[in-house]
């Protein structure tokens, strides 16, 4: 007869259930610390639940989030585009001279400005691919080519947007969302479809993670990092003219309060488990770092914490998220 144990012991058990737990958690961490920060903030900050705060909120990161779309599909591919603020300045200056001095109907003025970010991204990656320049070190040097030019276009002053059509088309609320949470979510279904369901998006992340192993295995690699680029621009331009429609002048630098900062879609890529070393990340794992980015700044200066605070903060995070990347993803001496 076999002897049955009057309690089983269900400690293993137990302890898978709370291991899986704890592995939910730690996997994604994002998603818990985001829905904490925000609930904290609800209860803590008065103002934080208004309805035009969740609205200047929403739209912030909706321009912020557009742009780190473009960048996390180059880092995919491996490359680390520095040149956004130099194309916000010059696809801006595009637009705000097509509209006001030469005026061109706003549609053909958005088609025109996207058809240039192209043209940006092609000369970017031209001297990624052909001239084989580091990635980082070509785009920097862009930044300043195209802050320059987006000066020569303007004179050096900012144009101001007068002319009816501009502002008042994306800034427009159809079915009561914001025409930048309408661009916001076809990018990112976008970009989410092409990174996870065709051969593009494997390619891109089979570039990113070796190029050389890519090639060899028929990857068209020169390709794949031109249309990495292209989208890139593409998306910094959209964030271009979605600031000029809201500050309702061209940017002379790329940099406005409304307009995209650079190291927050770094520290935005990096929080989303992008690497900088390429071939790895999700892309709606990088939409909730914007959110959380947006909500952390956001509550800072409702606290009326002085600026330099909310630097401080994302300077800490972008330091940590970078040295973070270089443990887990730099290629290491065999």
């Amino acid at each position: 007869m076999t002897n049955v144990p009057l309690f089983s012991d269900n400690s293993q058990g137990n302890r898978s259930a709370g291991s899986r737990v704890l592995d939910f958690l730690l996997n994604n961490w994002l998603y818990t610390v985001t829905i904490i920060l925000f609930v904290l903030y609800a209860l803590v900050v008065p103002r934080f639940l208004s309805v035009e705060n969740m609205r200047n909120l929403i739209i912030g990161a909706s321009i912020t989030g557009i742009a780190t779309a473009g960048f996390m599909i180059a880092l995919v591919a491996g490359q680390i585009d520095a040149s956004i603020a130099g194309i916000v300045a010059l696809t801006a200056a595009i637009a705000a001279f097509l509209f006001v001095r030469v005026g061109v109907p706003f549609p053909l003025t958005f088609v025109l400005v996207l058809g240039s970010a192209a043209l940006i991204g092609l000369f970017n990656s031209f001297l990624i691919v052909e001239a084989k320049i580091f990635s980082l070190v070509a785009t920097i040097a862009t930044t300043g080519l195209f802050i320059g030019l987006a000066l020569f276009i303007t004179g050096g002053q900012v144009i101001g947007i007068s002319r009816i059509g501009f502002s008042e088309t994306l800034l427009a609320r159809p079915l009561g969302i914001p025409v930048s949470i309408w661009l916001l979510i076809f990018v990112y279904i976008f970009g989410y479809t092409t990174l996870n369901q065709t051969k593009l998006g494997a390619h891109l992340y089979a570039t990113g993670a070796n190029y050389d192993a890519a090639r060899l295995a028929g990857v068209p690699v020169k390709r794949i990092v031109r249309i990495a680029l292209i989208a890139s621009a593409t998306a910094a331009a959209l964030t271009a003219m979605l600031a000029v429609a809201r500050v309702r002048t061209s940017l002379l630098f790329g940099i406005t309060p409304t307009a995209v900062n650079f190291s927050d879609v770094v520290v935005a890529a990096l929080l989303g488990g992008i690497s900088l070393y390429g071939g790895t990340g999700r892309i709606e794992r990088a939409l909730v770092a914007v959110l959380f980015l947006a909500i952390l700044t956001n509550g800072l200066l409702l606290l009326g914490l002085p600026a330099t605070v909310g630097l401080i903060v994302k300077g800490v995070i972008f330091t940590i998220t970078v040295i973070t990347d270089a443990l887990l993803h730099a290629p290491r001496d065999q």
